[in-house]
C-alpha cells in the first residue's frame, strides 16, 4: 500500500537541528503510513550520516535521497519525483512537527478527499524560546470542504495557505508536472502559486502540526540576506510573471487570485531593492531596471503596481529604511 503522506525534508548542511526534526517522526504509529524522504542536498557536515542512520533504525518511515547540492527548489523536485502518498508535503530539515498532532493528521487525510489540506503552524523563536501560534481563520469552518475558488480571494484566508500548512494531492503535482527553479532561493511562493492554481477543492483541518525555527541569521528571509541574494528573487518573480502571464484557465476567480499574488511578490522586489539595500544608488538601478523589464512582459501587472512602486520609491528618497519601514508599519 502507498502511504497516505509524503514528506519531502530538503536537507543542507542541517546536522544541529536534523535530529530533533527526524525525532519528530519517529513513532511507530506511523509506519508504512508516511513517506519522510529526507533530501541531503550535497551537505558538507554530518546531515547525511544523520539522516541515513533514521532510515536504517525506521525503515518504514524513513527515504534519503543523496544528490549534488542544487538548491531548495532542486531537493523539492527530487522529493515530488520520488513521492508515493495520496498527498504531499513540504517541511524543512531544520524545523520539526508536533508529533501527536502529526499523527492525527495523517488519519485526517487518510479519509479526506479535498485537493488540499491546510493546518496551523507555530514559529518558536530560536534564541529566547518564545513562540507564537497561527491558527486557522475565523471565517473558516474547520473540517468543511470549499471549492478552491469560494475562498481563494479573501485576504483573510490566503496568508494561511502556506508552505508551511499545506498538503496536497500528490496526482495533481505529478500529473501536472510541477517544478521549481533549482540552485537559488524563495521557491517557496513559487511551488504555493504553481501547485494551488491546480485544486479545485481545499479544507481547512484545526491542527497545529509545523513547527516553524525563526531568528537564524541566515534564513533567506532575513532583510539582508533578501538584498544578498536580490537576483535570486528576481529569478523567481521573473518566472511567476511568466506563469501568470501564460496561465489561461477559463475561471476568472483563478485568474485573479494569481494576478494578485504575483502583485504581492513584484511588491516585495521593489522593497527588496528600494527599502533594504543600504547601498540606494544600487537599489534604486535595480528598481528602475524591473520596471522597465515588466512594462515590456505585461502591462497589467505593470500598471496594477504602479502606485505602491511609487510610494516605494517615494520612501526610497526620503531615507526610509527597513528599520524604518518597520517602524512606520507598527504605527
Amino acid at each position: 500500500m502507498n502511504p497516505i503522506l509524503s514528506v519531502v525534508v530538503p536537507s543542507y548542511n542541517v546536522e544541529q537541528y536534523l535530529n530533533k526534526a527526524l525525532d519528530s517522526y519517529s513513532d511507530v504509529r506511523l509506519n508504512d503510513r508516511v513517506q519522510i524522504i529526507v533530501v541531503n542536498d550535497g551537505s558538507v557536515d554530518r546531515t547525511q550520516e544523520i539522516a541515513e542512520s533514521y532510515a536504517a533504525r525506521f525503515p518504514h518511515i524513513f527515504e534519503v535521497v543523496n544528490k549534488e547540492n542544487g538548491g531548495h527548489g532542486s531537493a523539492v523536485n527530487a522529493g515530488i519525483r520520488n513521492a508515493r502518498g495520496k498527498y504531499f508535503r513540504i517541511i524543512d530539515g531544520d524545523d520539526w512537527v508536533n508529533t501527536e498532532n502529526f499523527v492525527t493528521l495523517i488519519d485526517y487525510l487518510e479519509s479526506a478527499d479535498a485537493d488540499i489540506i491546510v493546518d496551523n503552524k507555530r514559529e518558536v523563536n530560536m534564541v529566547s524560546g518564545d513562540s507564537v501560534y497561527f491558527g486557522k481563520p475565523s471565517s473558516v469552518i474547520a473540517d468543511k470542504v470549499y471549492a478552491f475558488t469560494d475562498v481563494c480571494l479573501d485576504e483573510n484566508i490566503t496568508p494561511n495557505i502556506m508552505i508551511h500548512t499545506m498538503s496536497i494531492k500528490t496526482s495533481l503535482l505529478k500529473y501536472n508536472a510541477v517544478t521549481l527553479l533549482e540552485g537559488i532561493f524563495y521557491v517557496d511562493i513559487e511551488f504555493i502559486l504553481k501547485s494551488t492554481v491546480l485544486a479545485k477543492t481545499i479544507e481547512f483541518c484545526d491542527l497545529e502540526v509545523y513547527q516553524y525555527l525563526v531568528g537564524n541569521v541566515n534564513q533567506s528571509v532575513n532583510y539582508k540576506n533578501y538584498v544578498k541574494r536580490f537576483e535570486h528573487h528576481k529569478k523567481v518573480t521573473r518566472e511567476l510573471i511568466r506563469f501568470y502571464s501564460s496561465f489561461n484557465d477559463s475561471n476568472p476567480v483563478l485568474n485573479q487570485y494569481l494576478f494578485r499574488r504575483v502583485c504581492l511578490l513584484i511588491n516585495t522586489h521593489m522593497n527588496i531593492a528600494l527599502i533594504y539595500d543600504d547601498d540606494r544608488k544600487q537599489g534604486l538601478v535595480r528598481a528602475k531596471e524591473f520596471r522597465t523589464y515588466l512594462k515590456s512582459v505585461n502591462i497589467d501587472l505593470y500598471k496594477a503596481t504602479q502606485k505602491r512602486y511609487l510610494l516605494t520609491l517615494m520612501l526610497h528618497y526620503l531615507g526610509v529604511d527597513y528599520e524604518k519601514l518597520n517602524k512606520i508599519m507598527r504605527r
